[in-house]
């Protein structure tokens, strides 16, 4: 054996087990109980540890948010290893977005040699590039974005990374090529229209402040746009999955759906931390998009998480240089629109999910690793700590004791909207095809360790 990890309480599909994790060749080759291993060429300590499976985040903007990509992709994806996180899925927003094979390829390109963890990569939809999905496909694309909104009120894309708006009469269409090759769309789901007549009439009431984000982003938008697009996911046959729900009444529309839609959905962090006060509180470093509900929204998502019903947990990182966000000081609607959040997606999560709510671990594992691997076809090389699989560990120190500080991030954005607060747990030692990656924060590989995965195809 290359590698065993003794003394921790591993995770497993069937729970948690105190075992020892053999691995060889940067896979899990045995689970002995504790004590029975033979020799290895490294033995790490994980007494008082949880070993859980890497978390597989499936929707980060690490190249889409400003202009250094490279430096982002290189420093910020140590601190997704710190997050506890193996595998990052980028989304296709880059100067020039993944939305060609052409592109896609120059994209893989730049986060081969950049990145420290494995990463798969979305390609996107710009309502003109039909001929290319199953190119894309072919190429290596894991999913495929669309935008039901755009920050432009005409709905073009916002700026040269970003995507269009995406029209009913293309989505369909889309949606039926795509499920030609039993591929994966995953939708913003807002109603543009409803945005933009909100935000219209804000403005004409000459409101630039923090609240009025959260009034510009109606939950009525998120509710609608669901239902809309799971109609013709239904009529399609097409996998579907929902990012970033913030929205409880559209978790619970999903839910209800998946009898006869092969539909699925993620929520974030902030969306079960974080409220609409806090917006107001924290200003600008907490504008993102769909915005932070009400608080009695944000109970009702948790009901929704501690029943078994959401489907995986993502951060929507998107990694703004602190200046785009300060823009925001005088005008909340020049702010960058998103939050940091690779870096503090599972130790966060864990804080206040196991700790706080009494969480089960299994259900912690499969919401953050085996359930976003299912969704995006890696399973089971990835997502679960089980012989044959890729040895992608996060061990956790779940009594640690810690406060978010944003200076202490890795990459370009060192800012928090969490800023101060308070968890219970964290990571103290990722590996990731059994390699360190991380261990108490410190880079332990150089940059292009990272390998590239996709989706694995049914025979």
């Amino acid at each position: 054996m290359d590698r065993l990890i003794i003394n921790g309480l591993v995770v497993t599909e069937a729970g948690p087990v105190e075992a020892d994790i053999g691995i060889t060749g940067g896979k899990v080759s045995a689970l002995f109980a504790r004590g029975t291993a033979g020799a290895a060429a490294e033995v790490i300590e994980a007494d008082g540890l949880i070993v859980m499976p890497g978390a597989i985040d499936m929707h980060t903007h690490f190249t889409g948010s400003h202009d250094q990509p490279v430096k982002e992709l290189r420093d910020g994806t140590i601190g997704a290893a710190v997050g506890g996180v193996t595998t990052v899925v980028e989304m296709p927003h880059s100067a020039p977005p993944a939305t060609s094979v052409q592109n896609f390829n120059r994209k893989r390109a730049l986060l081969d040699a950049s990145v420290a963890v494995d990463f798969a990569l979305w390609a996107g939809l710009d309502g003109d590039n039909l001929d290319e999905l199953a190119g894309l496909d072919a190429a290596g694309a894991i999913a495929f974005k669309a935008f039901l909104t755009s920050g432009d009120p005409a709905g073009d894309a916002p700026d040269e990374k970003g995507l269009p708006q995406i029209r009913d009469g293309f989505l369909l269409d889309a949606m039926r090529e795509i499920e030609r090759f039993d591929g994966l769309i995953g939708i913003h789901a807002e109603n543009h229209d409803l945005l933009v007549a909100a935000k219209a009439k804000l403005l004409a009431a000459g409101r630039h402040d923090i609240r009025a984000h959260a009034e510009a982003g109606p939950e009525i938008a998120e509710i609608e746009a669901v239902g809309r697009v799971l109609a013709l996911a239904r009529e399609s046959g097409v996998r579907c999955h929902v990012v970033h729900v913030s929205s409880a009444k559209a978790a619970v529309l999903i839910s209800a759906a998946k009898l006869d839609v092969r539909a699925s959905f993620e929520t974030c962090p902030h969306y079960l931390v974080l409220d609409e006060e806090d917006l107001v509180r924290i200003g600008a470093n907490a504008r993102c998009g769909p915005p932070l509900r009400p608080r009695a929204t944000v109970d009702a998502l948790w009901a929704e998480v501690l029943a078994g019903k959401v489907d995986a947990l993502a951060s929507d990182h998107c990694p703004y240089l602190p200046a785009q966000k300060r823009s925001g000081d005088s005008s909340i609607w020049e702010a960058g629109m998103g939050l940091t959040g690779v870096e503090t997606l599972g130790p966060i999560f864990f804080s206040e999910a196991v700790n706080k709510r009494g969480l089960g671990l299994g259900e912690f594992a499969r919401m953050t690793a085996s359930g976003p691997a299912k969704l995006m076809g890696l399973y089971p090389q990835k997502g679960a700590i089980r012989i044959g699989a890729d040895a992608d560990l996060a061990l956790y120190d779940p009594a640690a004791e810690w406060i978010v500080s944003g200076v202490l991030f890795h990459g370009l954005a060192p800012w928090s909207a969490f800023e101060g607060l308070a968890c219970c747990g964290r990571v103290v030692h990722t590996l990731v095809r059994g390699i360190s990656v991380q261990i108490d924060g410190h880079r332990k590989v150089e940059p292009g360790f990272g390998q590239f995965v996709t989706r694995m195809r049914q025979n």
